[in-house]
């Protein structure tokens, strides 16, 4: 069964406020669409294992939030086992839970949709949050595919062979044979604003709902886990961003059940 735990944390780096606060609200909106999925023969994404939330307490350090996240993580993969549903919370987040996962399974590699890099050597004082935390697992040695950015620091940030601008879908059809096994992370900032304009930091000429959509279909028996990122419910049309949200939940639960 898959897991569905909520990380409520927000880095004191971010721009506009609120995404600790998505989990709760994407579990709301959930509640006002369909149970089935007509872009998957109608299957549903019950049951499924609700874990409720863990919430990183706002005065910790970076380096005091990853292990506070880990140890968790951890204890709840032990107790649970894969895959699990993660939903934030800023894209900090990604970074603990990979690390914890790699510890259980090998020879994965992230697909990660993005508008950003995430690729900064230090953001705000810190070699430890949501504008770096790629390059700190690429450091590691994890091989990452960024796919749909379309906004780059070029003094502070690098371009790799592994990074696809505007576009999702039809880079992931060429790299979905080149690894068996995925961690999909999708900062909804991939999506254009005009369709999911509750994010902190928007860019214009994004992705579509149907394009995510997709994307995670072709990822179907691929996923070993993924997490949903950077919502924030106090920031512009919350409830349309909410429900688009929650159906993305919807459409991974159901991708990744066995069939």
């Amino acid at each position: 069964m898959i897991n569905v735990l909520g990380i409520c944390y927000e880095g004191k780096e971010n721009f506009l406020k609120g995404t600790r606060i998505a989990p709760g609200y994407i579990r709301w909106a959930i509640e006002s669409i369909e149970d089935t999925s007509i872009y998957q023969d109608n299957k549903s994404y019950k049951p499924y294992n609700e874990l409720g939330d863990i919430h990183v307490p706002w005065e910790y350090s970076n380096y005091e939030v990853i292990e506070f996240i880990s140890e968790r993580v951890e204890k709840l993969i032990d107790l649970y086992k894969m895959p699990f549903v993660f939903i934030g919370g800023d894209h900090f987040i990604t970074y603990p839970v990979v690390k914890i996962i790699s510890q259980y399974i090998d020879d994965f590699a992230i697909i990660h949709l993005d508008a950003h890099l995430d690729r900064r050597d230090i953001f705000e004082g810190s070699k430890y949050n949501h504008a770096t935390f790629i390059r700190r697992l690429e450091e590691e040695g994890f091989t990452i595919y960024t796919l749909g950015y379309r906004s780059f620091a070029s003094k502070e940030e690098y371009i790799n062979e592994r990074c696809y601008s505007f576009k999702v879908l039809e880079p992931l059809e060429k790299i979905i044979n080149n690894h068996s096994k995925f961690y999909l992370t999708i900062d909804l900032d991939v999506l254009d604003p005009s369709i999911f304009p509750s994010v902190s930091n928007p860019e214009p000429n994004g992705i579509s709902t149907i394009e995510i959509i997709h994307s995670i279909k072709l990822l179907r028996n691929k996923i070993i886990s993924a997490d949903i990122v950077e919502f924030s419910p106090m920031v512009s049309d919350h409830y349309r961003s909410g429900v688009i949200a929650s159906i993305i939940l919807r459409e991974l639960i159901i991708s990744m059940k066995k069939v």
